[in-house]
């Protein structure tokens, strides 16, 4: 057994020497084997990401749903024509990690319309009771596996992160299901200034 060891030892020892001789080459092959981290230059670090799933998504008027349907991978609803209605997400938020309290940098959304006479019309960010940031007449519909919003100002976190979608259902004769896939945020740390 400890011949085993001492050869697949060798065995490393020897990649890395032959790398190391390739100069630039071998450095940029042993980089790009690397893991490396998701961020741009010039960007802080994501320090917390938290996604929520769809189908534990609020509906603020059920009243107006033709129909609403949770299965294990979304939430499916049906708006009545001509009505509109809020959907509300409830991030997990991660408020203080380690002495040092995370800012909202960006949320994201998962979502289809089942035409295009029922549309995301407004996104609402809050932190607990306070509103830090929205986004009207945004008017999506159709398929959108990922929208990245930037909340404004990167605020820090006091309570918890919501995320409330505006949709308009339209009077076509056409479908008016809407899914939702999930929601999250990025959450990250800024040197005081």
């Amino acid at each position: 057994m400890r011949e085993s060891i001492v050869a697949n030892e060798t065995s490393r020892r020897e990649m890395l020497l032959k790398l190391s001789k390739m100069g630039v080459v071998g450095g940029a092959a042993v980089a790009a084997l690397t893991p490396g981290k998701v961020q741009a230059q010039g960007e802080p670090a994501i320090s917390y990401a938290s996604w929520i799933q769809g189908y534990v998504m609020q509906v603020e008027h059920p009243e107006l749903l033709a129909s609403d349907s949770r299965i294990g991978w979304c939430a499916f609803v049906t708006g009545n024509p001509g009505t509109e209605n809020w959907f509300h997400f409830a991030i997990p938020t991660p408020v203080v990690v380690n002495d040092v309290r995370l800012q909202a940098d960006s949320i994201m959304l998962r979502f289809d319309t089942g035409s295009a006479d029922a549309w995301v019309r407004q996104v609402d960010i809050w932190d607990g009771w306070k509103q830090i940031g929205t986004f009207p007449d945004l008017n999506w519909s159709g398929q959108h596996w990922f929208e990245r919003l930037i909340v404004p100002n990167t605020p820090a976190m006091g309570y918890g992160l919501g995320i409330s979608v505006g949709v308009d259902f339209g009077v076509e004769a056409m479908d008016h299901g809407m899914k939702f896939y999930g929601a999250g945020c990025d959450f990250v740390t800024r040197p005081s200034a």
